[in-house]
């Protein structure tokens, strides 16, 4: 409807009994049988009314009629969403004095190395080709190679350490660690405090030397 049932039917009572009291002042008086007769009619129009502007309200123009103009009808609520499972957490181990402590398993042992090999002496294997310059003496070649003339002569069957041939090769190994070569103009007591020792204990261990005062250059001394 463009316009109300109950509002026009309203206006239409009002104007009614707008004219019926109007014409009241025109007309004789009413009856008590022509007034009841009125009512009696009035009543199911009043009650027609009533019926419209009931079942007007009760209908679902009333949410319609409701709802502001230019407002979007509000949105139905959203249910809640159901909560996500969470996974179990495995219980955390506890290392108190109710709970036996976890056995460790022994750590393999590295596999055991043979012990190495002593090493040789340094220069034990090395051995030297020397050959005899004219005018040399074997004396020279020990003072050079510090090797004790005796082990030169020793090494190479020389009969006489003072007399070798010019061109001839000798070899000539290092000496042992206990032995040293006289350097030239040495004395004994000198090569005593040099190796911490006294000239007794290097006499003791060269008996080859007859007079302490008197060493050759290149020869053998033995300090331990």
């Amino acid at each position: 409807m463009s316009e109300p049932d109950h509002e026009r039917l309203r206006r239409d009572l009002e104007s009614a009994a707008t004219e019926a009291r109007a014409g009241a002042g025109r007309k004789p008086p009413v009856t008590g049988r022509q007034a009841l007769i009125g009512l009696l009619a009035a009543v199911p129009i009043a009650a027609g009314v009533i019926a419209a502007i009931a079942a007007t309200q009760s209908g679902p123009e009333l949410a319609t009629a409701t709802t502001p103009v230019g407002e979007p009808p509000p949105e139905p609520a959203v249910p809640p969403s159901p909560p996500r499972p969470t996974t179990p957490r495995a219980p955390a181990t506890s290392t108190g004095p109710d709970v036996p402590p976890r056995p460790q398993s022994p750590r393999p042992e590295p596999p055991r190395s043979a012990p190495p090999e002593p090493a040789a002496p340094p220069g034990a294997d090395r051995s030297t080709t020397h050959t005899v310059q004219p005018g040399e003496t074997l004396a020279r070649i020990a003072l050079h190679y510090r090797v004790p003339l005796e082990q030169i002569a020793e090494q190479n069957a020389i009969a006489d350490p003072d007399r070798i041939r010019a061109g001839a090769n000798l070899v000539i190994r290092p000496a042992p660690a206990n032995e040293v070569v006289i350097p030239a103009g040495a004395t004994l007591t000198g090569l005593a405090s040099r190796h911490h020792v006294t000239v007794s204990h290097l006499l003791r261990l060269n008996p080859h030397i007859a007079d302490a005062d008197r060493i050759v250059a290149g020869g053998r001394l033995r300090i331990s």
